[in-house]
């Protein structure tokens, strides 16, 4: 659905593959990537995965580019006008497997090429300044997911790999400030790779050039953050599934001391967008101000 944002009326509707799950956008380019979970599978039996292009200027897809399976929120790196695919699933288009890739895109003549990282390859961010590509490895080395998690570096240019131990388990989302130079990193379980029995979740902070990190505290079950570069601010939606309730929190982390603070926002928290323009973060939360979950009134927290 494509919405006016000044009118925020809906202008268009383009049709694209079965399960959308995510999108990208390249501003400089007017294009814009959308990842199709099953494909071109209307009954999502198999999970090989597609990205639906679309022309920003007439709002139609001008061609389908096939990736990885079960693929997840792609990232664009504007400056070199390249398109970065996730696929939790690999190669594997029955999902059998835990061995992730990365799908890279050229944005101009749609070639792929696939990078092996870790296993069950949640989520990705680029740096544009150092043309290093960041991929959090929820299973990190072990395809049954019982070791700590990794995160990948990809060279943009040459396409190799480093792999970094970077503590905690499962993690959902990553981000990247460019202009320090640190990547962002929540992992759910920190000493429990079952999520039964740990108290809570962890932030590594990753240094960008020495690839050392520091972990930091923070709620279970981060599935969202963004990083402030201009105020060199973190913030993470902790949803809380696993604890006492489902009151949610944003742990707010300086990006300078790595000090940091739980704001106590609705419940469940599933995800959360950042206005570093105005300084504003919105966090969705699915459950609204419910902590049993059992209303379906949706609120959002601005902060």
């Amino acid at each position: 659905t494509v919405i006016d944002g000044v009118s925020n009326t809906v202008i268009a509707t383009v049709t694209v593959g079965s399960d959308p799950y995510g999108i990208a956008v390249n501003s400089v380019t007017n294009k814009i990537y959308a990842v199709n979970y099953c494909g071109t599978d209307l009954f999502c039996n198999t999970y090989s995965g597609t990205v639906s292009v679309i022309d920003g200027v007439n709002n139609t897809v001008t061609t389908t580019v096939n990736v990885g399976a079960g693929p997840n929120i792609p990232v664009v790196n504007s400056v070199t006008n390249k398109i970065y695919v996730p696929n939790p699933c690999g190669n594997d288009p029955s999902c059998g497997t835990n061995i992730g890739t990365v799908t890279v895109i050229d944005g101009v003549t749609l070639a792929t090429a696939t990078v092996p990282v870790g296993n069950s390859p949640y989520a990705l961010d680029v740096n544009p300044v150092t043309n290093k590509i960041y991929v959090a490895n929820g299973c990190g080395d072990d395809p049954n997911c019982g070791s700590t998690a990794t995160m990948t570096v990809i060279d943009g240019t040459s396409l190799v790999t480093t792999d970094v131990a970077i503590g905690g388990y499962s993690p959902n989302s990553i981000a990247v400030n460019s202009s320090t130079n640190k990547i962002y990193v929540p992992s759910n379980c920190y000493g429990d790779p079952s999520c039964q029995n740990a108290p809570n979740g962890t932030v590594s902070v990753i240094d960008g050039g020495t690839l050392a990190y520091t972990s930091v505290p923070s709620g279970l079950d981060s599935y969202s953050m963004a990083v402030n570069s201009v105020t060199n601010k973190a913030y993470v939606a902790n949803s809380c599934i696993r604890c006492q309730s489902l009151d949610g929190t944003v742990t707010v982390i300086d990006g300078a001391t790595l000090a940091f603070t739980n704001i106590g926002v609705g419940s469940h928290p599933y995800g959360l967008a950042l206005n570093s323009v105005t300084n504003r973060i919105y966090v969705p939360n699915s459950c609204g101000n419910d902590p049993s979950c059992n209303s379906n009134s949706g609120t959002v927290s601005v902060i």
